[in-house]
């Protein structure tokens, strides 16, 4: 139901009123509907300025509080996700690489760390080490609506604007008692949601302010991927086409052979039993018999555990409050609380069994003749086949690649508990200054955020490897060589092999906690400066101070490296920012021939960076707009913004990890460097006079992963130009169309080892991002690469945005004698380029309305080229009835890849909703989405996810209903 639109109001850029402007009584149809009253101040977002009128330089999109209620979902992202400005993010869907369940907007598809997230104008309570803003925690109920800048906006907001801005308007404002309750459900009788909100609010005497307090309540059942046929069997590509398949790990293990290994096999009938399309090594069944392994005919279904909804339990309580302590000065607070639980679900652990020490991927067995802890038919396969794992004939035979699926131990549960809270306070006002009016707002903000996040049944690898080394005592009993931590014996060849009591000790429960704290206060004073023949000069100004400060603290297992390389280390970090910005606003002409309007407009922000992102330092942002109305029904619009990101704190601290790839040094004699490189390799250290001769010692170097304290801002352009048309010989339309372009330089971003050596030596510029990340041995070999995070990206989006509006009074289906209104909308993007650029020697990887090729798959998120949306909605007396569609537009396989599926149509999705007054105090409503169960395209496995598709772009959910009521009093 998020494509039922505001209706007009992404057209003329509706303002945001301030406090003193009256609210509309109903929803804004034009420009004309939500005119201001005389004298009203109003400020739209995007920008600070006092105006005097409804239109900004910048397009902006409104969605109404109607569209949020009605959307029937009971998160947010859902419903912002829909509009066409919008690429997809993390969803409740995505299951497998979801992360602790941050729910994000991605405006542009230029990511979420990019897209700024405020409520009332100010930042809101991050929940990660991004920075990033869970849409979950923000209180839904309270919404009035949600106005979408997209043009850039880190001029007006600061820092994470470069995509633009979601600016979150709740009702501060309100009176009475309301309550609802809301039940959802899929077709399926699956994925339950139940939703209960409690707003009471009241206006203080004499109107001089108001209370509201609000509570919520919510929780979501999960959907699994085996409920839904499209994901009840994963895909994979063999011979071109997409056939059952699975993965490679599964229960009882199974051992990849060499085709020369499987000839040498003794004792093993490699027949297989049934349809085989290839056999690639073999495995253990029950009692430990060894049977050849069939790919892909017994890989591993993971479908019955893994998540395609996410279930989520959440509790709000919000407070908004103001009072007037005078003509000229209102005090105002805010507090938010969360608390969210949510859980990802994931098949049982695939670990590699492995010997610490003993190579890469290498598991070692001991005694493997007379070892008591194997069963006595893989004893007999590791004797028969001494050959092939005990050549040297030690007695202790190598397993090289082993894959073992732990079904014994139950799937992976990672269970998320947020916590977060909010608190602002502030001073706002106007008073006299030089004859005019001036208005000020100053406020203090601190907001808190923790995580505790608890895993279970994940293999410890240091408790596996204790396991798997057993002897036995003086007894005769099996035990573990080494017995402490409460070591048990393991035995992982064959089904059904790991004992409860073993199955505990590899999966001890793995608990981690992180913490987010921002501390901001910031003062802003807006007026005008002295009038003009076209008008009055509006002035902005302000600072603000901003600190966060991160800290993640990991369970004892990950500190005592239990996990192997894939241990979680401590991370804490500090940023800190100081501001000040200025906006300026000069009308040039107005009520002239061909001149309606011609006004310009410029902002400015310096910033200067401390604490972990001192290297920022001071950066200086800023835009300039103009708006041009020939007539008063045609108004040309244009911005050029230079805007920047600061890098986060998980950018900045996330820990170094340092591991052996292989890979060719380009300084070797042998790759006959040219002349020019030759002098390269000598400025990073190369001894001119051993190059001749030059060797590497190594088949490979060490090469280094994580955060880059180092990291400067990102800096973008962005340029916007388009036009508002409403022409009076046919009231009641409005169209519009934007055209958009952005480009950021210095992207964050992060190359391999050896696409960082052949970088540097193609630019061949020893200060550039690659060459600096090359380190090397006084002797001249490479002691190692560092693949941390760089300032080495580009990325650019271009395309046009456009919208049409009309809303007619009908002639028939008056309800009551209330007049019948229809009000029709669309709203399309064209997303000409969404692209990316790590290394200089390479053409960009354009994605836009393609899938695959580093487009698409796990926390890959699809760009579409093309995304529409329609709705119509009919409204008479007591009732209101919406019919929606949105349209993803039809994806193409990555130019040069080679996969089962080369496209994907066009995707229709339709909703309807109703709402019906039965009395003054009760309202029901209710909807279905989806209305026509439109199943998602397969893309298979390779190129998209586990789930067979895209899950945060495409609705996996099916067809579902919700029904309600709400009371107010």
């Amino acid at each position: 139901m998020a494509t039922s639109f505001l209706c007009g109001a992404a057209i003329v850029a509706p303002a945001a009123l301030a406090q003193e402007a009256p609210a509309p009584a109903a929803e804004p149809i034009g420009a004309a509907e939500v005119a201001p009253s005389e004298g009203a101040a109003i400020v739209v977002t995007g920008s600070r300025l006092i105006r005097s009128d409804l239109a900004a330089p910048s397009p902006l999109t409104v969605v109404g509080e109607s569209d949020v209620k009605l959307s029937g979902s009971v998160t947010l992202e859902n419903t912002i996700n829909e509009f066409p400005q919008l690429s997809s993010g993390n969803t409740s869907n995505v299951n497998n690489g979801g992360g602790s369940g941050v729910l994000t907007a991605n405006l542009r598809g230029l990511g979420a760390t990019r897209t700024l997230v405020l409520v009332n104008g100010r930042r809101f309570i991050p929940a990660n080490s991004d920075g990033q803003v869970d849409l979950s925690s923000i209180p839904d109920a309270l919404i009035k609506r949600v106005e979408i800048i997209t043009g850039g906006a880190s001029a007006v907001y600061g820092s994470d604007a470069i995509a633009g801005a979601i600016n979150f308007i709740l009702d501060d404002s309100f009176d009475g008692v309301e309550a609802s309750y809301q039940y959802g459900q899929t077709f399926r009788d699956d994925g339950a949601s139940h939703k209960i909100d409690l707003t009471v609010g009241s206006n203080l005497e004499d109107g001089r302010g108001n209370v509201t307090v609000s509570g919520s309540y919510t929780k979501r059942d999960p959907i699994f991927q085996s409920g839904r046929a499209f994901s009840r069997v994963p895909l994979d590509t063999i011979n071109g086409e997409l056939v059952p398949g699975g993965s490679s790990a599964i229960p009882g293990t199974r051992i990849s052979l060499s085709s020369s290994q499987r000839d040498q096999l003794v004792g093993v009938d490699l027949t297989p039993s049934g349809a085989c399309t290839s056999i690639t090594g073999i495995r253990f069944g029950e009692n430990g018999q060894v049977l050849p392994y069939c790919n892909p005919e017994d890989a591993y279904n993971y479908s019955s555990f893994n998540y395609l909804q996410r279930p989520l339990e959440r509790f709000q309580v919000s407070t908004l409050a103001r009072y007037e302590i005078s003509d000229a000065v209102e005090l105002y607070g805010e507090a938010y609380y969360v608390n969210t639980r949510n859980r990802s679900q994931l098949a049982p652990a695939s670990e590699t069994p492995l010997t610490p020490g003993a190579g890469s991927g290498t598991l070692l067995i001991p005694n493997y003749a007379t070892n008591s802890s194997l069963l006595p038919a893989v004893r007999d396969f590791f004797t028969n086949n001494a050959a092939i794992f005990d050549p040297d004939g030690d007695g202790t035979a190598a397993v090289i690649g082993a894959g073992r699926r732990y079904s014994e131990v139950g799937p992976r549960e990672n269970d998320y508990e947020r916590n977060a809270f909010s608190l602002t306070t502030g001073l706002r006002g106007s008073f006299e200054m030089i004859g005019r009016d001036w208005n000020y707002d100053s406020f203090f903000q601190y907001q808190r955020n923790r995580t505790d996040t608890r895993t279970t049944n994940y293999i410890s690898q240091t408790r596996l490897s204790q396991g798997l080394d057993t002897i036995v005592d003086a007894d005769g009993n099996i035990v573990c060589r080494n017995q402490t931590l409460g070591c048990v014996p393991v035995n992982i060849f064959g089904l059904d092999t790991i004992s409860p009591e073993a199955a505990a000790f590899i999966t001890p429960v793995r608990a981690s906690d992180d913490r987010f704290t921002r501390t901001m206060m910031g003062g802003s004073l807006s007026g005008t400066l002295f009038d003009l023949p076209a008008g009055p000069v509006a002035l902005a100004l302000g600072s603000e101070y901003r600190k966060d400060r991160y800290v993640f603290n990991p369970s004892p297992l990950d500190i005592a490296r239990e996990y192997g390389s894939v241990s979680q280390s401590p991370v804490e970090g500090s940023t800190n920012v100081s501001e000040v910005f200025g906006e300026l606003r000069i009308p040039i002409l107005a009520d002239m021939a061909f001149a309606d309007e011609l006004a310009i407009e410029g902002a400015a922000r310096y910033s200067d960076y401390g604490g972990d992102s001192s290297a920022v330092g001071g950066v200086f942002t800023w835009k300039v707009g103009a708006e041009y109305a020939p007539v008063d029904w045609i108004r040309f619009r244009s911005a050029f913004n230079r805007a920047i990101r600061a890098p986060t704190i998980n950018e900045l601290k996330d820990p170094i990890n340092t591991g052996f790839t292989s890979g060719e040094d380009p300084c070797i004699a042998s790759r006959n460097p040219t002349q020019a490189q030759q002098d390269l390799c000598v400025a990073q250290g190369v001894a001119r006079a051993d190059l001749p001769t030059f060797t590497q010692a190594n088949v490979g170097f060490d090469a280094r992963t994580g955060g880059n304290p180092n990291l400067t801002e990102e800096r973008s352009k962005t340029f916007t130009v388009g036009a508002v048309i409403s022409p009076p010989f046919i009231p009641n339309l409005n169209l519009t169309v934007d055209y958009f372009n952005v480009t950021v330089d210095d992207a964050i971003a992060r190359i391999n080892a050896n696409q960082t050596l052949n970088d540097c030596f193609t630019t061949l510029d020893q200060n550039s991002a690659t060459c600096r990340a090359i380190n090397r041995f006084p002797n001249g070999q490479i002691n190692f690469v560092s693949t941390q995070l760089s300032n080495i990206g580009s990325l650019k989006v271009e395309g046009v945005d456009a919208q049409v509006d009309y809303r007619m009074d009908l002639p028939f289906g008056q309800i009551g004698g209330d007049n019948a209104t229809l009000a029709l909308s669309a709203v399309a993007s064209f997303l000409f380029e969404r692209s990316t650029q790590v290394i200089a020697d390479q053409d960009p990887l354009d994605c836009a309305g393609h899938f695959g090729g580093g487009c698409t798959g796990n926390g890959v998120f699809a760009s579409p080229d093309f995304k529409l949306n329609l709705s119509s909605t009919y409204a008479s007396g007591p009732l209101s009835v919406r019919l929606a569609g949105r349209m993803i537009g039809d994806m193409k396989l990555y130019p040069g890849i080679i996969a089962a599926v080369e496209s994907a149509p066009a995707q229709w999705y339709f909703d309807a909703a109703f709402t019906a007054e039965v009395t003054e105090e009760v309202e029901l409503f209710g909807g279905i989405d989806n209305l026509f169960d439109n199943q998602p395209p397969i893309l298979g496995t390779a190129i998209s996810a586990d789930t067979n598709t895209d899950p945060s772009l495409y609705d996996v959910v099916g067809r579902r209903f919700f029904l309600g009521a709400r009371l107010r009093f």
